[in-house]
């Protein structure tokens, strides 16, 4: 059975991978500095704009589907399996 240690490092990992993304990316979306807004993103996956906050804080352990992810790797033209690596940046 995982842990709550090894569940955090999973949150903490999604978390930083989805802020770097967005921040960062190569979509059709992004606008002229590369990066698309949380509104931006939630409004193209269909959901709140409080829910990319919360899955892109480190704070907040929020938890959400595989859909969501899904739904964000495709706007942010990222490989699903990025968001499960840990990457040094």
């Amino acid at each position: 059975m995982i842990t709550e240690k090894e569940l955090d490092q999973i949150f903490l990992m999604i978390s930083r991978n989805v802020r770097y993304y967005r921040l960062y990316n190569h979509s059709k979306y992004k606008d002229n500095r590369g990066r698309i807004s949380q509104e931006r993103l939630a409004e193209l996956c269909g959901v709140s704009q409080s829910l990319i906050a919360n899955i892109e804080s480190e704070k907040v352990r929020q938890t959400f589907s595989i859909t969501v992810i899904a739904n964000i790797a495709k706007v942010l033209d990222v490989p699903f399996e990025e968001f499960f690596k840990e990457h040094n940046r």
